[in-house]
């Protein structure tokens, strides 16, 4: 016959058991439940100050960006006003340029005045330019080419005296088909420019030098290649002929006594 051992546990004792290791369970859990709060309120601390970190970071940029702009913008429009400023020096220098060689150009003409060479004629053409009339014109029934002339003869002799005498320009060119050689006097725009000796020529008389100048006007379909000069000198009782100076169709005729 088999006896078995029962161990008799009291009711109390058994529940205060599983109790007290509920309770240290749960003591457990709210001790890592009340760590992990700590830790987690450090992380957001931490990262509220690194986002207080990256906005100050932010603002700093922001603002140099903004103080570079500006320099960059003051230094693009000091640039342009130096850049202008050296186009207006550039265009002054090239006025004074253009003067100094026309004073260049009168103070030898008074030269060769004061001073004349020995292998000089005694009456020469100092200069002629014929160039287009650029002007707007109300008369709405002209025809044909305007130009302006301006021509110098001078002197250059020791001993000056006036001389007289008559100088005869004739424009040479093509009309159509024909070869046409017109007198410049004939050409003139108002007639109480005409200077002449019964339409031969400008009379002229000086001392020094003496300046003609006027507008002149080609016949409508005529284009000229060339022009003629001729010096006649009464007291001197010499002739002067300069011959085929030529003629460009943009820019007239320009020519500079040797």
């Amino acid at each position: 016959m088999t006896h078995i051992i029962v161990h008799r546990t009291h009711p109390l004792q058994y529940f205060g058991l599983r109790l007290l290791v509920l309770l240290l369970m749960i003591s457990l859990l709210w001790g890592a439940f009340e760590m992990g709060y700590m830790q987690s309120e450090d992380d957001i601390i931490e990262a509220k100050g690194g986002r207080r970190s990256l906005l100050v970071q932010q603002s700093v940029l922001k603002k140099k960006n903004t103080d570079l702009s500006k320099e960059l913008l003051h230094l693009e429009r000091k640039y342009l006003l130096e850049q202008e400023s050296c186009q207006l020096i550039q265009l002054g220098m090239k006025k004074d340029l253009s003067k100094i060689a026309e004073l260049e150009k009168e103070l030898a003409f008074y030269k060769s005045i004061v001073s004349p060479g020995k292998r000089r004629e005694s009456i020469y053409l100092q200069s002629l330019e014929i160039v287009p009339d650029n002007s707007i014109s109300k008369d709405k029934e002209e025809s044909g080419q305007k130009y302006q002339y301006e021509f110098t003869i001078a002197q250059k002799i020791k001993k000056r005296t006036y001389t007289k005498g008559t100088i005869t320009i004739y424009i040479k060119g093509m009309q159509g088909d024909k070869s046409v050689k017109l007198l410049l006097n004939s050409l003139l725009v108002k007639p109480e420019d005409k200077k002449d000796d019964k339409g031969k020529g400008f009379k002229y008389s000086f001392k020094y030098f003496q300046a003609f100048s006027g507008i002149m006007r080609l016949p409508e379909g005529m284009i000229p290649h060339s022009v003629d000069i001729i010096i006649d000198s009464k007291k001197k009782k010499s002739t002067i002929e300069l011959g085929d100076l030529q003629w460009s169709q943009t820019g007239g005729m320009k020519y500079v006594g040797q």
